[in-house]
């Protein structure tokens, strides 16, 4: 992909595009017919990539090659960790602490445990910038509590939490510390044996790569129950034959996303701060949600609340009159008929501002002069929506 077929896409936190790296990798891999798990010659080269591309994931998250283990996608790593972690207490069934701003996959699985399992919740609620407190994390502690459970950075608004602390206070009390890390990956550099995590999860499509794949990382595998059994393939953790065409092109998006992110974010920081910059000298009301500064949110995401409009509308008209692409909420949670946003509603967002609400996400081929069309074209919809519903422009 290059800038010119990306003219007006701001919607990279649902999906990124294939990078042409990754999509040059990948046309061949086609050809590794072989399964992996079989003893002839043919499958040592399939064998071979599967390794290359476990090795490439450890580097990007700088652990050894056997703490990574093939997943769909980040939803199945975060229903194995969160289950497989709780399946070891199913005859005593303990205490879970999350957020109200998780991913679907993750309240929806805890939810899962909660109702039909017989565990017990806490959900931690963020601050008006969208964090996390600490100390309230470590007030909902409990002698019961069995598995963590806290994304790294937000889809909806980039913000990022403060894992490395909320890790060191789980390990004084030997609680395991799961981290959904689909939107962090690729996008900051992560040490997971530095920050002390016990597993976290991430998805290939959010850093270049294809859809269908990524990993979970596991510290101790005895500590963890598979999700899937069958024929013991990723070393007895997740069965069923390896995709070997798309941990082929994950090879390749941890490779490029270990030599280029730091390049990426800073691109991505400089676009944020033109767009900030811009949106607030523009003749609307709006407000951000959530903090834009670099060490509290993602280098890539804007959140905002503009008066007097509806997002959903916005959001067509920019797409249906200029070409642009944006979000009014996460892609998994637009599936559902939940209406408002749950992570701006738990910011202490009013339901007129929620409604309000835009997600816009950029990257790697987003440029300058993008940018600038963008709030050009946002300030003519808005307008005309304002005048649409019999509100005074000004």
């Amino acid at each position: 992909m290059t800038q010119e077929h990306l003219q007006g896409y701001f919607d990279y936190n649902a999906t990124t595009p294939i990078s042409e790296g990754v999509a040059l990798s990948m046309q061949p891999s086609i050809s590794l017919f072989a399964n992996p798990s079989s003893p002839n010659r043919y499958s040592a080269n399939s064998r071979s990539a599967i390794s290359e591309a476990r090795s490439n994931l450890a580097d990007l998250l700088m652990t050894r090659p056997e703490r990574i283990f093939f997943t769909s996608g980040g939803s199945e790593a975060n229903n194995w960790a969160i289950k497989g972690v709780l399946f070891k207490h199913l005859r005593r069934p303990g205490h879970i602490i999350t957020t109200s701003i998780e991913h679907a996959s993750v309240l929806d699985t805890v939810r899962y445990c909660v109702e039909h399992l017989g565990f017990s919740v806490t959900y931690l609620q963020p601050d008006a910038a969208g964090h996390i407190s600490p100390k309230e994390f470590e007030s909902a502690l409990t002698v019961d509590t069995q598995l963590v459970t806290i994304m790294y950075a937000n889809n909806e608004t980039g913000a990022i939490q403060p894992i490395e602390q909320i890790c060191k206070i789980a390990a004084e009390k030997q609680v395991p510390v799961h981290v959904d890390a689909v939107q962090f990956v690729g996008k900051r550099l992560i040490d997971v044996e530095q920050l002390g995590v016990n597993y976290l999860s991430l998805s290939a499509h959010k850093f270049y790569g294809p859809k269908g794949v990524g990993c979970l990382y596991i510290k101790d595998r005895d500590a963890i129950e598979p999700l899937i059994h069958g024929g013991g393939q990723e070393f007895s953790m997740r069965s069923g034959t390896e995709n070997v065409v798309a941990m082929t092109g994950i090879a390749v998006a941890a490779e490029e996303a270990k030599r280029e992110l730091v390049s990426w974010d800073r691109h991505c920081f400089r676009l944020k701060n033109q767009m900030i910059a811009l949106l607030e000298t523009a003749p609307i009301a709006l407000v951000f949600n959530g903090t834009t500064d670099y060490e509290s949110a993602l280098s890539n995401t804007l959140n905002i609340s503009i008066d007097g409009i509806r997002g959903e509308a916005l959001a067509l008209r920019m797409e249906m009159l200029h070409g642009f692409i944006i979000s009014v909420g996460s892609a998994c949670s637009n599936n559902k008929t939940q209406q408002l946003s749950h992570v701006l509603t738990a910011m202490g967002l009013t339901e007129e501002q929620v409604l309000g609400a835009i997600r816009i996400s950029f990257g790697c081929f987003t440029d300058a002069k993008q940018v600038s069309k963008f709030v050009d074209a946002l300030v003519i919809e808005v307008q005309q929506l304002l005048r649409i519903s019999g509100c005074e422009v000004s």
